[in-house]
């Protein structure tokens, strides 16, 4: 099932142009995407305390995002793509075990305590740093995704 493209949408002519996958790395799940939402716990910054409604893209997405992700937690990515999922939207996730966000990156795994962070209780600190498996898996992964997905 994918969501219909409906006249005044503002993904209407993407689609028409041949939008057909998406890829999103370590993205944030705890937006507002469409009809699926998310509560903090201190309202604007804070672990995600619940969520409501159904992300529907307009075509499939696959998520690559680390297990450890302290920025943007891979938890709230798996709960959106479930709820997604179960409505037969088509949404697919990969979670890396002992990756960061940036996994993508050739730097070294860092903690910086003073760095904006609304998925922190305090609304500071988050860690980035490279995985080099990670990103390796995920560059596969990409192509795979889009040689099924996408026209020759």
């Amino acid at each position: 099932m994918y969501a219909p493209v409906l006249e005044g949408d503002p993904l209407a002519e993407a689609k028409r142009n041949g939008f057909n996958a998406a890829i999103a790395l370590y993205p944030s799940c705890a937006s507002r995407y469409g009809a699926w939402s998310t509560v903090r716990q201190n309202k604007t910054f804070g672990p995600v305390v619940s969520h409501s409604g159904t992300y529907k893209p307009i075509a499939p997405v696959l998520i690559l995002i680390g297990e450890k992700d302290d920025w943007d937690p891979a938890e709230d990515c798996r709960q959106m793509v479930e709820v997604s999922r179960e409505a037969g939207f088509p949404l697919e996730i990969i979670i890396y075990q002992g990756a960061h966000h940036s996994f993508d990156s050739d730097k070294p795994v860092r903690y910086v305590a003073n760095r904006a962070n609304v998925s922190s209780a305090s609304g500071k600190g988050a860690t980035t740093g490279g995985n080099a498996a990670a990103w390796s898996d995920a560059k596969k992964q990409v192509a795979s995704f889009f040689g099924r997905h996408l026209k020759q």
